[in-house]
């Protein structure tokens, strides 16, 4: 790879997908201009909140070498235990917390079906969440309102401000980067899964407890797409077992585009969170233009065949040097 090459990469992984976000920004400005106003882009990054959120997960199943498909149907199992406790009359803390820990219960799952049976996490995960979708709905089988007599705890999430001022999903997200970058860089755990996702089998001869960490790993993904599912069902007051319906692929796409390695090995924590608010600016912007919800799905799969195909040439580049 050439001296160029290395430098067009390196300005890539840094702030590339910035760049990206900027020029969609202005696209859309463009076509319309209500889109960019300061009201709009504040409500961006809102709405970017749930996903954002179960993207800090997913990155460190990517990191680690794999993926979590079971998220979407996490986040539907979350919004129905919350509903449904909070309609029995339980406390808004420990709705939150019960929900918390059942997806914490089904990242155990996850973990020990990959690391015990030795299936890959993505065969592995499109069963759970097959499985999670149907628990779902034998457990919720319909969509359960939520009045303001039982919401009111809930809804500070979503309409709250921190000192007046600050919407209170934007508050959750910086805190779970925050959060996320903390572990990442400076905890073992960040390390351990670091080097797990550039070489099991080395990960291993050094001592590092491989399956333990992969299980924890999972765990974390698991409880961030609850955290997501607790914000969404917040915004909505409703308890819904669709609510999560392909919310993997977002993201997966926010994480992919915001420049972790899919061989593992490698996360961008704050491209990430970048690519979670590109994602949610897209298909925000194309509602406001009439765009229907298909075709919403099919601009973020084309972003994510894009992020994946930069990927592609990346790898082939670095392989070509070797």
């Amino acid at each position: 790879m050439s001296q160029k090459a290395k430098k067009f990469w390196y300005l890539w992984d840094k702030a590339g997908i910035l760049c990206i976000l900027l020029m969609v920004m202005v696209v859309f400005g463009i076509l319309d201009s209500r889109i960019v106003s300061p009201s709009q882009l504040m409500t961006a990054l809102s709405r970017s909140a749930v996903s954002g959120i179960a993207a800090a997960g997913m990155m460190f199943a990517i990191v680690a070498g794999g993926f979590d498909l079971s998220v979407g149907s996490i986040l539907s199992l979350t919004s129905c235990v919350i509903a449904t406790q909070l309609i029995s009359g339980k406390g808004t803390a420990v709705s939150i917390l019960t929900a918390l820990a059942v997806a914490a219960l089904c990242g155990v799952v996850n973990g020990l079906i990959i690391t015990k049976l030795k299936i890959q996490t993505f065969v592995a995960t499109l069963a759970t969440q097959l499985a999670f979708a149907g628990v779902t709905l034998v457990y919720c089988n319909k969509a359960i309102q939520l009045t303001s007599k039982v919401n009111t705890g809930l809804k500070f999430f979503s309409t709250g401000k921190l000192f007046g001022l600050i919407p209170m999903p934007i508050v959750l997200l910086i805190l779970i980067y925050l959060i996320t970058a903390f572990v990442y860089f400076l905890t073992p755990f960040g390390t351990k899964t670091r080097a797990i996702g550039s070489n099991e089998a080395a990960a291993r001869t050094t001592g590092i407890r491989v399956d333990v960490t992969l299980i924890l790993v999972f765990v974390v993904t698991a409880v961030t797409a609850a955290m997501a599912g607790v914000l969404n069902t917040a915004q909505v007051s409703t308890g819904n077992p669709t609510l999560g319906s392909g919310f993997e692929l977002d993201a997966i796409t926010a994480v992919v585009l915001g420049g972790t390695a899919l061989a593992g090995g490698k996360g961008n924590v704050l491209g990430t969170l970048v690519g979670a608010i590109l994602v949610t600016f897209v298909k925000m912007g194309l509602n406001m233009m009439g765009v229907g919800e298909a075709y919403q799905k099919m601009a973020v799969a084309i972003v994510l065949i894009f992020a994946l195909t930069i990927n592609g040439i990346k790898l082939i580049m670095q392989r070509g040097e070797k």
